[in-house]
């Protein structure tokens, strides 16, 4: 069990560091278990911001987990200057334009600690 959450962690540590590399990353962080991907962090640098860099990434990362039947879970970040986030809020909307769902009400997931969740397709 440990050999194969090592490997499938490996493929997606081997991942996420050409599409930092691709796309000038200050810092994009995913970990996979099972049958799920976390997004932990993305930064896009202040000089690439507003030129749709997070949106590619964001479409990168859901053809991936598409492709690997992955659900992709997420917190989306409280307003911080070092990362360049403006409001949670935002980010919210931002996300649900992929996909995502809020993890609440009808919705929740209670397999999922993260604040929204975006299931397959």
């Amino acid at each position: 069990m440990i050999k194969l959450r090592s490997l499938l962690n490996e493929n997606i540590e081997s991942w996420s560091s050409q599409i930092e590399s691709k796309y000038n990353l200050k810092s994009f962080f995913v970990s996979e278990y099972k049958d799920k991907i976390k997004l932990d962090t993305i930064i896009v640098n202040k000089e690439d911001r507003g030129k749709g860099t997070g949106s590619k990434v964001m479409e990168e990362l859901c053809d991936y987990a598409d492709r690997n039947q992955k659900i992709i879970t997420l917190t989306p970040a409280v307003k911080d200057d070092f990362q360049g986030t403006t409001s949670q809020s935002r980010l919210i909307e931002f996300y649900k334009r992929f996909g995502f769902v809020l993890n609440k009400g009808r919705n929740k997931d209670f397999s999922i600690s993260e604040l929204m969740f975006r299931l397959p397709k």
